[in-house]
């Protein structure tokens, strides 16, 4: 293999990689990322850590057709520290050689069919993912995805299409077990796909599950481009995400999602209406003096206020109190601030905070976004 291209053009493949790769695996081959010329003179650029597959196609002038693979994180670090212009790639024996000006680097390579091979696309049904709406989408629920795998379920983004009134409908649903995050939009112009609609389904409707990876890449991808829209479909086990260029597959987390209607607050009794920036500023100061362990941190709401707590037996407190909208009885609760923390730098404007009876959660609507709700459990004081 003998290729040249441009760093501009191979720097932003790489960095997607980055995310993509396995760092510490018992697979050497899975720390490196797979390069095949393609008869389009493109050079095909493939990740994967088993669970996510990621296909990028960059152009390049192809001298000598060819495939290798490449350590992952070393090839990006010094292509990102090469100067501008063109960069030549030869693989030279067991070696690819780096050239760029007076530049030589060689990085040991892996067999080419040691890489894993990444499932093709299997389905030509797609539905088209404006590319804003899904970037709100992902930031919203994306703060409640959990990290325990030992709760393998809850480590993906649980991912629904429906009918209503004529309207297509995307849901997406988060949770750790210690909050909830719930996000649903109109997606104009498109029809769910066949996997979503009970009609064809025989009434069945299975969890499609994504993983985190996978959904934080797309956040990614959405950050650099929010105006392209991503096609989204689903074969087989798994889902993928496609657009010019650039291919994503995953592989659906298997399992039973929790029923994150059955957590929803029974009859609320009380609400409480507070400034999401206010909120958080006290947050962040009171939290200081909060202790390691639980986070915790203490709400007295009385009528017009709340006071906000918190207490370190090792060090000390802090108390603040700010203006909200409240008029009935006083009541305490306590929360861990990281949470609602998470909450206020995905969200603004006004919130209404709404509490049923005894340690039942807390809902939280975001006033300018009804379709959004984030669930909370108070601590236990």
């Amino acid at each position: 293999m003998k290729v040249g291209i441009q760093k501009l053009h191979l720097l932003s493949h790489l960095q997607r990689a980055q995310n993509i790769v396995e760092r510490k695996s018992t697979l050497p081959v899975l720390s490196h990322i797979l390069m095949q010329t393609q008869p389009d003179s493109s050079l095909k650029l493939s990740s994967t850590d088993l669970e996510v597959g990621v296909i990028d196609m960059c152009r390049a002038t192809i001298a000598r057709e060819g495939s290798t693979t490449v350590h992952a994180r070393k090839f990006f670090e010094i292509i990102r520290e090469l100067s501008e212009g063109e960069i030549q790639l030869q693989q030279i024996q067991e070696n690819l050689e780096i050239r760029s000006g007076k530049s030589l680097f060689r990085l040991r390579s892996l067999a080419p069919h040691e890489f894993p091979q990444i499932p093709k696309i299997q389905s030509e049904e797609t539905v088209r993912l404006p590319g804003a709406i899904l970037k709100e989408m992902i930031g919203k629920v994306g703060i409640s995805i959990s990290t325990d795998e030992a709760r393998y379920t809850l480590t993906g983004v649980l991912t629904q299409m429906a009918e209503q009134e004529g309207k297509t409908l995307l849901r997406m649903v988060t949770t750790d077990g210690h909050r909830l995050s719930f996000c649903e939009r109109v997606l104009p112009e498109t029809k769910i796909l066949s996997c979503f609609d009970p009609s064809q389904t025989q009434g069945e409707r299975k969890d499609v599950i994504l993983p985190r990876k996978a959904v934080q890449e797309m956040g990614r991808l959405l950050e650099e481009d929010a105006d392209q829209d991503l096609e989204f479909g689903i074969f087989q086990e798994n889902a993928f995400v496609k657009k010019t260029d650039f291919s994503m597959i995953m592989r659906l987390v298997q399992g039973k999602f929790p029923d994150h209607q059955a957590v929803m607050p029974g009859q609320i009794e009380r609400s409480v209406n507070v400034d999401a920036s206010l909120l958080g500023e006290a947050m962040r100061r009171v939290s200081l003096l909060s202790t390691e362990k639980t986070r915790g941190v203490n709400f007295s709401v009385e009528k017009g206020k709340i006071i906000i707590s918190s207490k370190s037996p090792e060090i000390g407190d802090a108390l603040e109190e700010i203006d909200v909208s409240y008029e009935g009885e006083p009541f305490e609760v306590s929360f861990n601030v990281r949470y609602i923390l998470d909450l206020v730098q995905v969200i603004q404007g006004e919130l209404s905070l709404e509490f049923g009876s005894g340690l039942r959660p807390c809902l939280i609507r975001q006033k300018s976004d009804p379709q959004y709700l984030y669930v909370l459990m108070p601590l236990r004081t």
